[in-house]
């Protein structure tokens, strides 16, 4: 795997060992491009850290258990850039249906002490009805949805 981005790495290392404990040796392909320092695509997945320190990530079609593990690295990637807590601005406008391995590895990997403020944004009901879900579960204070892109950064902005 020479010349891949390291976070590639990490997923295919984690891939094979749960292959081994599970006994099975199937593997899905999930495609991870570090297009540059700042910005990362997981499959159609695009995380990316603005000048303004705030890391955007648009979350399109379906997620499964594969697509969750090998986007959830990326934006501690993005956030190690940043001084202090990073804020996530998360476009739900495209995002489809999330297995239930899926919701509990998002879960799992905003909890993190390292992330500040979270803000879901999307006018489609599937949007709505994901952030409620990551919202009612999440322990975390700073988390909240909005209708539109602007409403979301000027809170995150406060």
């Amino acid at each position: 795997m020479k010349g891949e981005p390291e976070i590639m790495k990490m997923l295919s290392e984690e891939e094979n060992d749960v292959s081994k404990r599970s006994g099975k040796m199937e593997e899905k392909s999930v495609e991870i491009k570090q297009v540059s320092e700042r910005e990362i695509w997981v499959g159609e997945n695009r995380f990316y850290l603005a000048e303004d320190d705030i890391i955007y990530i648009t979350i399109v079609g379906d997620v499964d258990k594969d697509i969750a593990i090998a986007c959830r690295d990326a934006p501690y990637k993005l956030a190690d850039m940043i001084e202090g807590k990073a804020h996530l601005i998360i476009d739900l406008n495209n995002a489809g249906h999330q297995s239930s391995e899926a919701r509990k590895i998002g879960q799992e990997a905003f909890e993190n002490e390292n992330l500040g403020k979270i803000a879901y944004h999307g006018l489609h009901p599937v949007a709505r009805v994901i952030a409620s879900f990551l919202m009612g579960v999440s322990k975390k204070e700073d988390v909240r949805f909005f209708k539109t892109k602007e409403d979301a950064l000027a809170w995150l902005k406060e």
